[in-house]
């Protein structure tokens, strides 16, 4: 259910990630499996992660309670989407452009994400993309539930 977070001690962090199949060299987007922007951009990744490269966690779900408090964040923060990429840990603008460099994209979007993450400052980058999580909710909506697991995808999410 949204709003609720599991609750993950720290001294059973590594035995839950364990237990869900999480391995450090994973690269796991973390995101806020209620808000619908957030869930459009795990089907986008989706449909463009031609290599299979990404796993997935809810910010909400034990898994990802347990990567946030692994990584020393607030497992309470689901302000931002989050990249874990051998056990490295980038928010922000950073997750969202270094993602974007690894999916097949069309045209030069690989290119413009390293560009921009080369060349725009990070303050810069990360006012837009906290622009966009201040207000997702009221532009994009919020579902009442987590999303639903399909067959075929459940190996690339952690629970």
């Amino acid at each position: 259910v949204c709003g609720s977070l599991q609750s993950v001690l720290d001294y059973a962090v590594d035995e839950v990630l364990e237990d869900k199949g999480y391995k450090l060299q994973d690269k796991v987007i973390l995101f806020d499996g209620c808000c619908n922007l957030c869930n459009d951009a795990v089907n986008f990744i989706l449909d463009h992660d031609t290599e299979e490269a990404f796993r997935f966690a809810a910010l909400q779900s034990e898994a990802g309670h347990a990567l946030l408090r692994k990584a020393r964040r607030d497992p309470h923060d689901l302000s931002t989407m989050v990249l874990v990429e051998n056990g490295e840990v980038f928010d922000q603008s950073d997750a969202v452009l270094r993602i974007g460099q690894q999916l097949r994209l069309p045209g030069n979007a690989q290119s413009a994400a390293l560009a921009a993450r080369v060349l725009v400052p990070k303050p810069l980058r990360d006012w837009g993309t906290d622009l966009v999580s201040k207000n997702r909710v009221k532009w994009f909506g919020e579902s009442g539930q987590c999303r639903l697991m399909d067959d075929e995808l459940e190996a690339r999410f952690l629970s």
